[in-house]
């Protein structure tokens, strides 16, 4: 893809991703790499601040002997996914409004 992800937009990525369900960080790696190709170790200093602002949380969960660290959503983290939702409704307006080519209409 042409377009890098920006940290604030992997933010967003990372909170709707955690809205559906629990996850760790492999697979919220895979779900991004969807759509964009990411590095798990651009991930993990992002997953770091949204815990440090209280967004998420952390707990550990053994699966097949492995340990993982699995990231949920907090009370403070849907409030701010709620927000994010209606910037990005509103930036993707913005773009669609301005790249639509002429007699497209995405309204």
């Amino acid at each position: 893809m042409r377009f890098p992800l920006p940290a604030p937009l992997l933010e967003f990525l990372i909170l709707a991703i955690l809205d559906q369900q629990d996850s760790y960080g492999y697979e919220i790696c895979q779900q991004i790499k969807t759509i964009q190709m990411i590095k798990e170790p651009v991930l993990y200093p992002i997953l770091k601040k949204l815990q440090q602002e209280g967004l998420i949380e952390s707990y550990e969960k053994i699966i097949s002997n492995r340990r993982r660290k699995y990231y949920l959503l907090t009370v403070s983290g849907k409030k701010e996914l709620e927000m994010m939702r209606r910037d990005w409704d509103t930036y993707a307006h913005g773009i669609a409004r301005i790249t639509n080519r002429k007699g497209e209409n995405h309204e």
